[in-house]
């Protein structure tokens, strides 16, 4: 088969289930698997396509047409300019967690040495973030999932940074030091339990709901998170918490009762709160 009636036949899958952007993703999953640049697959568009290629390809593009999230699909997502390994065990890197790296960046003196902590860690993509920007600084991440801590220490390995991060199987920060953190980043779940199942089919059959679930109101996590998140940080330390859309007013609040100082809340590019940057008091 030529490469431009294999680009045909994914795009058809892709958009008879109604994908977005099936043109584009369709190329994502060809260069993902015969490892070819962008600007080739115009460049020679009758390619063969060998028998073992094309039947793994046709593979993928079911499972997208399935609704599997493309990141899982080719195990990468893009976050703030790095690649970053992902698979079901930790939630896709969303966009506007960026803001979360932006302004620490904006606030962090770049050569000073800090301890960073990044609570359920994930894949890492918020801590390492920080760190490839903050090449004097080191980074402890937590979680409670031991698979979620092999996917981080995955993008540790690959980035370079084994020694400069260390990760620690806790619940939230319950395990660790008082007083020793200069600054703390949280993406706490915080998707109301009765609205996860109006999310997209992507995230629904796909994604840990663990990382999703903020409980009844949405704010369970970051209720019993804050008081191990406070004590480990230093006074006058910054913490960084994103929230749900609309839980601004209850965040604050709770952010607030657990003696830390509200400096700032950042709006996403929906324009809603979506950071809250905080000073512990």
């Amino acid at each position: 088969m030529k490469l431009s009636e294999l680009i045909n036949q994914g795009q058809n899958i892709l958009k008879k289930s109604n994908i977005k952007n099936a043109n584009r993703e369709t190329i994502i999953i060809i260069k993902h698997v015969i490892k070819i640049k962008h600007h080739e697959i115009f460049l020679n568009p009758n390619k063969e396509i060998n028998y073992h290629e094309y039947t793994y390809i046709l593979s993928l593009f079911k499972k997208r047409a399935k609704k599997k999230p493309i990141a899982y699909i080719i195990n990468s997502k893009n976050f703030y300019k790095s690649e970053f390994y992902v698979d079901k065990n930790v939630l896709i890197p969303r966009p506007e967690t960026e803001h979360i790296i932006d302004t620490t960046l904006n606030i962090i003196n770049k050569n000073k040495k800090l301890q960073i902590l990044d609570i359920g860690i994930g894949s890492g993509a918020i801590l390492l973030s920080l760190l490839l920007n903050l090449p004097k600084s080191y980074g402890i991440g937590t979680d409670i999932s031991i698979n979620a801590l092999k996917i981080a220490k995955k993008n540790i390995n690959n980035f370079k940074l084994h020694n400069r991060c260390n990760l620690i199987n806790t619940n939230w920060a319950e395990s660790l030091k008082s007083n020793y953190f200069d600054l703390l980043v949280c993406n706490p779940p915080y998707i109301r339990s009765d609205d996860i199942k109006n999310l997209n089919k992507d995230v629904i059959n796909f994604e840990p709901h663990i990382a999703l679930d903020g409980g009844k109101n949405g704010l369970e996590c970051l209720t019993k998170l804050l008081p191990s998140a406070r004590k480990c940080i230093k006074s006058n330390g910054s913490a960084l918490f994103e929230i749900g859309y609309d839980q601004s007013k209850e965040a604050l609040q709770l952010i607030k009762m657990n003696n830390f100082k509200i400096n700032k809340v950042i709006k996403d590019f929906s324009k809603y709160d979506r950071i809250v940057l905080a000073q512990a008091i």
